[in-house]
């Protein structure tokens, strides 16, 4: 037997159950109100909005996250003329990925920038590594935090689908 088609509440609370789980305060994956603004720019002339601003997030957060790595790799701290990576522009990527983090409303991420700032702070390259609030923990996040935008934006456009087929056959 063939898949029976959801109805478009069904639809819509599987959202809705994905919102509650991004919005948790363990997961911290999203901040609700500035999430939620972002969804009210989506309209049916810009169905992919949320799609596109999300994909621009992700793809440079994992920009900055390859660049913190190289600055964090042993081959580029042996480069170095004291042995250390250079904090100082460590320092300066954190804070471009903490403000596009904010204003996504990455809290988890956000939160995480802040703490590997911390370990740079205090030049301890073992913490920024590794353990919390290491690049180790900001990668794994950005991954869970992506993770959820890709299923998030596929519900959302499945739900935007399926209203237009309802529209379609009125």
């Amino acid at each position: 037997m063939g898949k029976t088609k959801k109805t478009l509440e069904e639809l819509e609370d599987e959202r809705s159950a994905l919102e509650q789980e991004a919005y948790d305060e363990k997961t911290k994956l999203l901040n609700r109100s500035q999430f939620q603004e972002l969804l009210e720019l989506q309209n049916e002339e810009e169905p992919e909005f949320v799609a596109e601003i999300v994909e621009m997030y992700l793809a440079d957060a994992k920009e900055m996250l390859n660049e913190l790595s190289k600055l964090f790799s042993e081959e580029k701290v042996k480069e170095a003329e004291d042995g250390k990576p250079n904090y100082n522009t460590v320092r300066a990527v954190l804070h471009k990925l903490k403000g596009s983090s904010s204003t996504f409303g990455a809290d988890g991420v956000q939160q995480k920038c802040e703490e590997l700032r911390e370990h740079c702070i205090n030049e301890d390259l073992d913490k920024c590594r590794t353990g919390e609030g290491s690049l180790e923990e900001l990668q794994s996040n950005v991954d869970i935090l992506s993770e959820f935008l890709a299923k998030y934006t596929a519900k959302i456009k499945e739900i935007y689908e399926l209203s237009q087929e309802a529209k379609a056959d009125e």
